[in-house]
C-alpha cells in the first residue's frame, strides 16, 4: 500500500513539473507580427511563454529592414 501511495505522489509531482508554466504568474501569449508600410501582412499563432522567455519576447526591440517591421505582440 505504501508503494502505491509513493507511486501516486510521484506521478502527481511529475505532472506538476510538466505543467509548471501554468503555476507561474509571469506567463503570456506572444505572436510575431510583420508589417509592411504600417499594414500588418503576417502574424504567427500565439505561443505561451513564461518567465524569462516571456520577458525577452515582450521587451524585444522591433527589427526594421527597409519598409518591413517585425516585432513580438504579447498579451
Amino acid at each position: 500500500m505504501k508503494r502505491i501511495a509513493k507511486l501516486l505522489l510521484s506521478f502527481f509531482l511529475f505532472t506538476l513539473l510538466i505543467n509548471g508554466c501554468d503555476l507561474i504568474e509571469n506567463c503570456g501569449t506572444c505572436s510575431q507580427v510583420t508589417e509592411v508600410d504600417g499594414t500588418e501582412t503576417g502574424r504567427t499563432p500565439g505561443i505561451l511563454y513564461c518567465d524569462e522567455d516571456y520577458d525577452n519576447k515582450k521587451d524585444a526591440d522591433p527589427v526594421i529592414i527597409g519598409n518591413t517591421k517585425t516585432y513580438w505582440d504579447c498579451n
